[in-house]
């Protein structure tokens, strides 16, 4: 199912959304409304918040993962020499 492709019914149109998008966003937009019924911040300013936040947590995942790939692939070429040379 891609996201690109419409549905048309009668005369609507509408995105084919996969749930877990829409979930996302349901999420996000509940956590900016709880943190602005706290702190009476700006509605806008607490979406960025969440945004910089998200895209901060997403880098530091991304920069694990790359990590483990690069050792992981070092000790298989490690691994794959000292095999040679044991035959």
């Amino acid at each position: 199912m891609k996201t690109a492709r419409e549905i048309h019914n009668g005369n609507k149109v509408r995105n084919n959304l996969p749930l877990h998008k829409l979930f996302g966003w349901a999420v996000r937009l509940m956590l900016t409304g709880f943190c602005w019924s706290l702190y009476g911040g700006n509605f806008l300013a607490w979406f960025i918040g969440l945004w910089i936040a998200k895209e901060l947590i997403i880098g530091i995942i991304r920069f694990v993962r790359g990590c483990l790939i690069s050792i992981l692939s070092i000790a298989a070429v490690i691994g794959i020499i000292i095999w040679l040379l044991m035959l």
